[in-house]
Order: C-alpha cells, then sequence, then structure tokens
C-alpha cells in the first residue's frame, strides 16, 4: 500500500508540476500577446498621427488653393467690373456723339427748310456757292431768285 500511496501522490506531484508548468507556459504566452497588443496599439497610434498630419498637410494645402482660387476669381470680378463700366462709358460717349450728329443734321435741315420756304428772293449762300461749279446760274438754281 505504501507503493500505492507513493504511486498516487508521485502522480499527483507529478501533475501538479505539469500544471504548473502549463499555467506558467499560459502566464508567459498571455505576458506575451499583452505585448504584443501594446506595441500594436503604439504602432496604430503613431501611424494615426502621422496620417492625422499628412490630412492636416493635405487641407492646409487645399484651403491655401481655395483661398489663391477666391483671390483670382475677386481680381477676375473686379477687372469685369472695370471693363463693363469702361465700356458703358465708351457706349455713352459714342451714343452723345451720335445724339450731337443727328442734333446738327436735324438743326441744319430745319435751317435749311426755313430758308427755302421763308428766303423769298434771297438765295441761299450755299446754293450760291455751287453756282459756279455747276455751271447753273441762280435763276435756273433757285425759283425765288428770278428777278421780275
Amino acid at each position: 500500500m505504501a507503493l500505492i500511496a507513493f504511486a498516487v501522490l508521485a502522480g499527483s506531484a507529478y501533475q501538479a508540476n505539469e500544471a504548473s508548468k502549463a499555467r506558467r507556459a499560459a502566464e508567459r504566452q498571455q505576458a506575451e500577446a499583452l505585448r504584443q497588443q501594446a506595441a500594436d496599439a503604439a504602432a496604430m497610434r503613431l501611424e494615426l498621427s502621422k496620417q492625422t498630419a499628412e490630412y492636416a498637410k493635405q487641407g492646409a494645402s487645399l484651403e491655401q488653393q481655395a483661398q489663391t482660387a477666391r483671390e483670382q476669381f475677386q481680381k477676375q470680378q473686379l477687372q469685369y467690373q472695370e471693363n463693363k463700366l469702361e465700356m458703358e462709358k465708351k457706349a455713352k460717349e459714342v451714343q452723345a456723339a451720335a445724339d450731337e450728329e443727328r442734333r446738327k443734321a436735324a438743326a441744319s435741315e430745319a435751317s435749311a427748310m426755313k430758308a427755302r420756304t421763308r428766303g423769298g428772293r434771297r438765295a441761299l449762300l450755299s446754293q450760291e456757292r455751287l453756282t459756279p461749279e455747276l455751271g447753273i446760274t441762280s435763276a435756273e438754281f433757285s425759283p425765288g431768285m428770278r428777278l421780275q
């Protein structure tokens, strides 16, 4: 019986030793896994911080491009307004010149008409000027100029 008790005791000691080894191995594996997780988390945080910095650079670059585009647009709008005002001014000047020409032509026509209708026997100065050039006498040229 002593042998059986020794065998049971030795078997139990062996199992306890194996269980202890297994527990220590599991603890080592768990500690290694935790270290690996911590290393992975640190690497991920580092990668995220790099990506965040890169995104911040890209965002700043895009903002600068947008600002440049806004400034160019404002310059173009200002140039457009200046050109528009200049063209409107030129159009007004041309319109004023055309109106002045029409007014002068109308005044000239009105004075010629007045002279023809109210002139009586007095010839228009411009008609007298044309007579030597055309070879037409004033009696032939103007019916109001004939002497009776």
